[in-house]
């Protein structure tokens, strides 16, 4: 009976190293804590809150733990060959909230240039319109393609004072350069233009127009503002038209055979000559909850798992004993 006893005490003991570990574990996660799960389309891409490294992203995202209602301001995500995002943080995690960021990167294209000037960095000069040409202090340097285009640029060279965009059809933009980016860093510049000729009455419904830059990390999806649809992501992005005055659309989606369909809000319409910025990450298999939501579902399944396996064999042993 002695031998018996013992052995009941000893598994209950063993049960509680495995019970009493998670049950703490799960009451200090519940502490006022809360989650960014941080959504990206280039894997190993460095992730920085207010300028506070946070951690890499793997499989498409990057969970990190923050105090509940954190004051952080801004995210970053960069990675070397890749042009920098940088975006406004509009909402914080409440205690045991998860809240969702998604964020997207776009290769720097690759360079030939002779090294005579020193590091390099990059302007990427962003645009409304689709073939404009840019130039720098009067220097072609090269066409819009997907809102963008990238100027490879020397730290140490003579810094450009200018820059200039323009189209036939739309009257040109130029603006100031006001920095020079360091080795490895983007600076971003914007050009919005507008056309010469006011549209007819009847060639436009909804009157001035403004756009929408749908960003994606699956080219190829098709994007969908409600039931219309709006084209294919090609090398990160869609630049979708719309008219400022006409009914706004609510909601988009992105999908494609062999992935889940992603589907947001529209929360924001563009005023006239406006792009405004929207992101969506596809996954191939959204069942399988991020890693901050398991953790408290596999505690408390090991904690059901041990106590059961403990009870069971004390009440075998306890009935093996009585004969």
């Amino acid at each position: 009976m002695n031998i018996v006893l013992r052995g009941i005490l000893t598994l209950i003991f063993l049960a509680g190293i495995c019970i009493i570990p998670a049950m703490a574990d799960t009451a200090s996660e519940e502490g006022g804590q809360g989650w960014y799960v941080i959504h990206c389309n280039v894997e190993w891409a460095k992730v920085y809150l207010d300028d506070k490294y946070v951690g890499e992203t793997t499989l498409g995202a990057l969970t990190v733990q923050v105090p509940a209602g954190s004051s952080y301001q801004k995210i970053r995500v960069q990675k070397h060959g890749y042009a920098t995002f940088t975006d406004s943080l509009v909402k914080s995690p409440l205690q045991d909230e998860i809240v969702h960021v998604y964020t997207a990167i776009s290769p720097l294209p690759e360079t030939t240039e002779a090294v005579d000037g020193g590091d390099m960095g990059w302007y990427v000069v962003h645009c409304n319109i689709e073939g404009a040409t840019v130039f720098f202090d009067g220097l072609n340097k090269g066409e819009i393609t997907r809102g963008v285009v990238y100027v490879p640029v020397y730290s140490t060279a003579t810094p450009y004072r200018e820059f200039t965009v323009k189209k036939d059809g739309y009257f040109s933009y130029t603006g100031s350069v006001p920095t020079v980016p360091g080795k490895g860093e983007t600076f971003d510049l914007y050009a919005t233009l507008n056309p010469t000729t006011a549209p007819s009455p009847g060639s436009t419904i909804g009157g001035d127009i403004g756009y929408y830059k749908v960003n994606g990390n699956v080219d190829g999806a098709t994007v969908f503002f409600d039931k219309d649809e709006k084209g294919t992501i090609e090398q990160g992005s869609l630049l979708v038209q719309v008219y400022v005055t006409g009914t706004p659309y609510k909601t988009f989606t992105v999908t494609k055979s062999g992935y889940l369909p992603y589907t947001g809000s529209i929360e924001r319409y563009p005023v006239k000559g406006e792009t405004v910025n929207l992101y969506a990450t596809l996954a191939t298999d959204l069942s399988a909850p991020s890693s901050s939501e398991t953790t408290p579902v596999q505690k408390s399944s090991l904690l059901v798992w041990a106590t059961g396996i403990a009870l069971m064999i004390a009440a075998i042993a306890v009935s093996r004993a009585q004969k």
